[in-house]
């Protein structure tokens, strides 16, 4: 890697223009920009995430604007994944702008609401145990918009590794990786990069 900084400035750009063409394509352009950020979840548990409040401002007389995150350590996956989290949290993005109430329990539990927005604006919805109406994927009307994105934008991501408590090398041999999404567990003797076939996320290591 050449320059960081430059490949980190672009992948922001990335997720910028995948923003506009979602939300052109999928919500009728409605929805303002927010602050597009690459930030780290530290125990690598979620995908990306919207922030409610207008979080970034410019001074103190500032009315703000949103965040909407894409995990730093989730960019790894193919883009059409990326995709499928930038949307899902667009769809939170306009609950918030329409005064629609579609989590519970601090934000982690989305309801029937959310599942009606996401369906909506091209996803298809299941239902987690414990998370509610959480799991998204791209529908094939949607897939077929996120191709011709990717056909017309030649991608320009970079990474972050996922993190380990600490960033320090556990003393045991063996490492449990979670699905957080079923709950299903495995173990591995080294890092690994592995995915839960069933629900399509990629698992993360149980702290």
């Amino acid at each position: 890697m050449i320059n960081g900084t430059e490949k980190y400035i672009e992948t922001v750009k990335y997720l910028e223009r995948l923003f506009d063409y979602c939300n052109e394509k999928l919500f009728e352009s409605e929805l303002e920009k927010p602050v597009i950020t690459v930030q780290l979840d530290s125990k690598n548990k979620t995908n990306g995430w919207f922030t409610a409040a207008k979080v970034w401002k410019e001074n103190d007389t500032d009315d703000g604007a949103h965040e909407i995150n894409i995990t730093a350590q989730q960019l790894n996956r193919p883009i059409r994944q990326i995709a499928e989290t930038m949307i899902h949290e667009m769809c939170h993005y306009y609950a918030e702008v329409h005064n629609m109430q579609d989590t519970s329990r601090s934000g982690t539990y989305h309801n029937k609401l959310f599942k009606q927005i996401a369906e909506k604006h091209g996803l298809k919805v299941e239902c987690v145990k414990t998370i509610g109406w959480s799991h998204t994927e791209l529908t094939s009307a949607t897939d077929v918009l996120i191709t011709s994105f990717v056909e017309h934008n030649p991608e320009t991501i970079i990474y972050r590794t996922p993190v380990f408590t600490g960033q320090i090398v556990k003393t045991s041999s063996t490492r449990k990786y979670v699905c957080p999404c079923c709950g299903s567990s495995v173990r591995a003797t080294k890092q690994v990069n592995i995915m839960c076939l069933d629900c399509k996320k990629a698992m993360t290591v149980e702290e």
